[in-house]
């Protein structure tokens, strides 16, 4: 059994929807028979770099739901509502990029109409299927860490750190919703739950400051004003007490890049290439002299890597009716922590996620 899938929003700048496409290409069983985006000219030219014939660009999303069975969606936050809701009506199953939404109120409200249109629904949010998270997950699973109480990520790109960059939807409020904050920051808490939901419960508490501090961009008109953040620290409380510090960020350069999981036995590194390091504790419960560099193992990858992985999951998720983990509602979940965060830094005080 084979689906067809089309892709809406083919992008100028970063170029995911080629990430995307990697991972279509990826699983034998889906054909890409429609791509779409509201200037013509970003369709073509992404055909041609992606050596894909061009009668493949329809006109319309209306042409683009006749001629598929589910789309990816990889437009700006604000128009995800839009043609998910197109899909909806039409019982086509919809892979969405992240975020949601630009906030948790029309995430939540999405991920309801989704279920109640019944159409297979899932975030686009890969990086638990990088094979560094996979085995971190392994090494957690395992209980080499003991009792987990701290967890510390930095995550960023550093494309728009360039003041010369111009204007783009993701610096703007309106279009994005938060900055930074959500679009790392939500790969960042999926994570979290990924790793730590069953050993230290879920998220309870958030304080946050997110800033802007590239006020300015170039822009049609002159100048352009950023409207959301661009630098954002984030301290988290889990159930079990444990605390998680999180900076996110398009402005800092890659260096320092990396995440690092503590527990009272050991601790779990990733750096910036992606390597995994574990270091013991020593029966007086000092730290060993060195870190051990882990190796990854075959079941640690997946064919197509991370994205291959997730349209892999989507495919059976629609032919077998198996239901999936990155749901709408999950994608309205992490949302969730993310305005936690940004009412945090609003209001300049700890903030409950119960209170979203």
């Amino acid at each position: 059994m084979g689906l067809r899938i089309g892709i809406i929003g083919t992008g100028q700048t970063i170029g995911v929807a080629t990430d995307h496409l990697k991972g279509i290409h990826a699983v034998a069983e889906w054909e890409l028979t429609a791509i779409y985006d509201i200037k013509y000219e970003n369709a073509k030219r992404w055909t041609e770099r992606n050596n894909l014939s061009e009668s493949i660009i329809c006109s319309s999303l209306e042409e683009v739901f006749e001629k598929v069975d589910a789309i990816t969606i990889c437009t700006d936050n604000l128009s995800h509502g839009i043609i998910a809701r197109e899909a909806m009506k039409r019982k086509v199953h919809v892979l969405c990029e992240k975020p949601l939404s630009i906030d948790y109120h029309e995430s939540r409200i999405l991920s309801e109409e989704a279920k109640n249109a019944g159409i297979v629904n899932y975030m686009g949010m890969q990086y638990r299927y990088h094979p560094y998270a996979q085995l971190i997950k392994e090494i957690i699973e395992d209980g080499r860490l003991g009792e987990i109480f701290s967890y510390r990520h930095k995550l960023g790109g550093w494309r728009i750190g360039n003041p010369n960059v111009g204007m783009e939807w993701r610096m703007n409020k309106e279009t994005s919703g938060p900055g930074a904050v959500a679009d790392f920051g939500i790969h960042q808490v999926d994570l979290i739950h990924f790793f730590l939901q069953e050993a230290c419960g879920p998220i309870q508490e958030v304080q946050a400051e997110l800033a802007t501090y590239i006020p300015y961009r170039k822009a049609d008109e002159g100048k352009g004003v950023v409207t959301n953040d661009d630098l954002a620290a984030v301290i988290l409380k889990l159930q079990n007490g444990a605390i998680c510090t999180l900076n996110n960020s398009r402005l800092l350069p890659p260096e320092g890049d990396g995440l690092e999981i503590v527990g009272t036995k050991g601790a779990v590194s990733m750096n910036q290439q992606g390597e995994v390091f574990f270091r013991n504790r020593t029966e007086d419960g000092s730290w060993g002299a060195e870190a051990e560099r882990m190796d990854f193992q075959e079941k640690h990858k997946f064919p197509g890597l991370a994205r291959g992985k997730q349209y892999k999951e989507f495919f059976e998720a629609i032919a077998y009716g198996i239901e999936h983990e990155l749901s709408f509602a999950y994608g309205a979940a992490m949302a969730r922590v993310i305005d936690a965060a940004v009412l945090s830094s609003e209001q300049g005080r700890r903030v409950k996620v119960s209170e979203i």
